[in-house]
């Protein structure tokens, strides 16, 4: 601007951001009647302050989930012509929220993290930062948008050892338990697999739940059966896996009762057997091992003999009270049972026949008396009459039939004789002669 009066040139602007060098001013002077030609007039300006620029006005930013607080998320570029001037960066959020996430350094325009960024519970999934960058008298703007990005996240389990103490049972049967602790942030649908080792066979997962059962019969009374399995379980969302340890001590149930060897027993005393004396041992067997295997025995306290008879713990039964009251042929009878330490019981019927006083003695082998056929008398009191009948009769039919065939035989030789008319020797030592008469007198010879 020039002062008309004056020729005095002055600005009509600042030129704190001039970006021209220079200007060429052409100045000429009038008195208002003539008019000097032009003279030029160069005017240099200093010292430029070149205003900052953003090398991008705009740029979509992906932030991952699981990025941590204080992790770098992007650095804007920006130019300066000024290469020592330094820059003041500020920032609007869009939307405000976005102060509580991110943070823009004033110095330097690095955009960091104030929060661990979770997809699943940040409740914005993008944000608008419109950063700004001055030189004191020149600035320039930039627009980033943030964008959050879902990852798949990996299950984790919370807990990673469990113990199980479940019984023996049947195929299918559920073991109710472990109940895992995990975690999927991402909320997705995991699956289960088990891995036992040699014992894998042994039991079943469900892939949804993760519970195990019994494949099959599971009874430790087989031998070889394993009372401890050790398993590994994995989860799986079809990406990340995660493992967790199981260990399974299976305790012995009492599953099976007592069986007699019979159903009945039968024992031949006297009616003089002493107190204290043995009538005979029941047995039965229980299959399961350990404690569950062991066997008690008793008579039914209900039964009428109970007081007469007791049994120890091997089965043997004795005489406890005297038996004279008794008449020989008599029978009694009691029920005797064998219960394991789990109250699990049989019964077997035992009848106790008192021996007629001509019965010959027993020896006591094991215990148990047997009576064999020619030791019971009532049997020979039939048995030797019988076989001398049948005796008497062989001897007979034997005689019968020798006798027979002598006579068959001296009728053939007669008949020869005759024939020939020669003497017919006898069996006693006589001739027989052969005469015309028919007739047949015997002769010495």
């Amino acid at each position: 601007m020039t002062d008309i009066s004056a020729g005095e040139i002055s600005f009509t602007r600042s030129i704190n951001t001039e970006l021209v060098a220079g200007y060429d001013l052409y100045i000429s002077l009038s008195d208002g009647r003539n008019v000097v030609a032009a003279r030029s007039l160069t005017v240099l300006i200093t010292d430029i302050n070149f205003p900052p620029s953003f090398q991008l006005p705009s740029q979509n930013i992906t932030v991952f989930e699981g990025t941590h607080s204080g992790s770098s998320i992007f650095q804007p570029t920006i130019t300066d012509g000024d290469l020592l001037d330094s820059h003041t960066f500020s920032v609007i959020y869009y939307p405000p929220e976005g102060a509580v996430y991110f943070n823009v350094n004033q110095s330097t325009g690095l955009i960091t993290s104030l929060y661990d960024i979770d997809y699943e519970t940040i409740p914005f999934k993008s944000f608008l930062l419109i950063i700004s960058a001055s030189d004191s008298l020149s600035e320039d703007t930039t627009n980033i948008t943030l964008n959050i990005q879902d990852i798949n996240e990996p299950p984790v389990f919370t807990k990673t050892n469990y113990s199980l103490t479940p019984s023996e049972s049947t195929g299918g049967t559920a073991l109710y338990g472990p109940f895992y602790q995990y975690t999927d942030e991402d909320g997705d649908a995991v699956k289960f697999s088990l891995d036992c080792g040699a014992d894998t066979g042994r039991l079943d997962i469900d892939s949804s739940s993760g519970l195990l059962s019994f494949s099959a019969d599971y009874d430790l009374d087989m031998v070889g059966t394993a009372s401890q399995i050790n398993c590994n379980v994995t989860i799986s969302d079809n990406e990340y896996t995660d493992m967790a340890y199981i260990n399974i001590t299976i305790s012995n149930d009492n599953d099976n009762a007592p069986v007699f060897t019979y159903s009945i027993y039968t024992f031949y005393i006297p009616v003089t057997s002493n107190v204290g004396s043995i009538v005979g041992q029941v047995q039965a067997i229980d299959n399961d091992i350990g404690s569950y295997g062991n066997i008690f025995y008793h008579i039914a306290l209900t039964d009428f003999n109970y007081g007469l008879f007791h049994v120890n713990e091997n089965g043997s039964i004795f005489v406890s009270q005297s038996l004279t009251q008794y008449s020989e042929g008599s029978i009694l009878n009691l029920t005797i049972y064998a219960v394991d330490i789990g109250n699990r019981q049989a019964s077997t019927l035992v009848y106790i026949v008192f021996l007629a006083s001509y019965a010959a003695p027993l020896t006591q082998g094991n215990g148990i008396q047997f009576f064999t056929f020619f030791r019971y008398s009532p049997n020979m009191a039939w048995f030797v009459p019988l076989m001398c009948v049948l005796f008497v009769t062989v001897c007979v039919v034997t005689h019968t039939i020798y006798t027979t065939n002598c006579t068959c035989l001296k009728r053939v030789k007669v008949s020869l004789h005759k024939r020939i008319n020669e003497p017919i020797p006898t069996t006693n030592g006589c001739l027989f002669t052969y005469a015309h008469s028919d007739s047949i007198s015997p002769t010495a010879g």
